[in-house]
């Protein structure tokens, strides 16, 4: 019952991409991760290999979904926006997967 109270408490999102230059002049994308939990809001924006790297560690430890591909078929990358949705989908699933 406790776990289910809680799913209820926690939202993830990541509902944008931010670009990032850094010292060099290098522009970074990074994705806004919003949690709402306990009715506040937090945000952290982090880069897709930041994503990887989790998603390599808790795969050595638990059974995970695929992580989204940042390639196409067709293209050399997907859309930015399609990724932006891709990895959503993923954290959300993840995220329910823990409570």
């Amino acid at each position: 019952m406790v776990l289910e109270e809680l799913s209820h408490m926690i939202e993830v999102s990541i509902p944008s991409l931010e670009r990032e230059v850094d010292e060099s002049g290098k522009t970074k994308k990074l994705f806004r991760v919003e949690v709402l939990f306990n009715e506040r809001k937090h945000y952290v924006l982090r880069r897709n290999s930041e994503f990887q790297t989790l998603h390599r560690k808790l795969k050595k430890i638990i059974q995970t979904p695929d992580f989204p591909s940042k390639r196409n078929a067709h293209l050399r990358t997907k859309p930015l926006e399609q990724r932006r949705q891709e990895l959503e989908d993923y954290i959300q699933v993840r995220s329910r997967g823990f409570i």
